[in-house]
């Protein structure tokens, strides 16, 4: 099936919660997962971003064959997020993460343009957390995909909890909105896969806050194509990455 990819993880300590890098190793390990995208934790996604993302970095240089880091800026520091994103991309980092509630901004406003600008200048994924009303609706998204169509967006949890539902008709609108589907269920993910292809459906736990054993069981439980199974569960977002063909 070629490796598996637990596309979204994050590693330090948390507001409550904390993983290792060791730790997350440990889980891969476990239930045999390849590599793990790694990302800030809460605090330092929405403040203290350059701590977070040296400490991801560092992890990524340790283990250059599990982990890929992806770094984080809070879209309010304006120039000074954009230099914290250049420098950490230039350190080695291979995609940005947003996550608008923590970060206090509304996912469509031009507040955030300029880091779609920087990343459609790198060629980088990024990762947006959605499903948090007013912030970051998967219609939001949209919109925001449909202005950057160069950037391959990545919706995470697909709008899980409350806004699932908007998840599959938002990513129809943009061909560049890919989605993540932790906390997603396996009628949904199935769903997904058959409205957006399989092409577009990307694997993660969201660990330490989402369990590994819980989000394989659910994607084993999905009803996709041998190849769909192996495009979610790594070769998606390995594609995103530049690592395949």
């Amino acid at each position: 099936m070629g490796p598996i990819v637990d596309a979204h993880c994050h590693v330090g300590i948390g507001h409550d919660y904390h993983q290792t890098p060791d730790e997350l190793l440990l889980e891969m390990d476990a239930w045999g997962i390849d590599r793990a995208v790694i990302c800030p934790v809460d605090r330092c996604i929405a403040v203290d971003n350059r701590e977070g993302n040296d400490y991801v970095l560092a992890a990524a240089r340790e283990h250059p064959d599990r982990f890929y880091a992806f770094a984080t800026a809070n879209p309010w520091y304006g120039a000074r997020a954009l230099q914290e994103l250049q420098r950490a991309l230039a350190e080695g980092a291979r995609g940005i993460k947003l996550h608008p509630p923590l970060q206090g901004f509304l996912l469509c406003d031009e507040l955030v343009y300029p880091v779609l600008e920087l990343a459609a200048d790198m060629a980088v994924p990024v990762f947006v957390h959605t499903g948090t009303p007013a912030f970051a609706l998967p219609v939001q998204l949209a919109e925001l995909a449909l202005r950057f169509p160069q950037v391959s967006l990545i919706m995470g949890h697909m709008g899980s909890t409350d806004f699932k539902s908007e998840a599959i008709p938002a990513a129809l609108l943009a061909p560049n909105i890919y989605l993540d589907t932790s906390w997603i269920l396996p009628l949904l993910l199935t769903q997904a896969a058959q409205a957006v292809g399989e092409d577009r459906v990307i694997f993660s736990s969201d660990a330490p806050l989402g369990s590994l054993e819980v989000e394989l069981g659910c994607r084993r439980a999905a009803n996709l194509t041998e190849r769909g199974r192996a495009r979610l569960m790594g070769g998606n977002i390995l594609r995103l990455l530049g690592d395949v063909p």
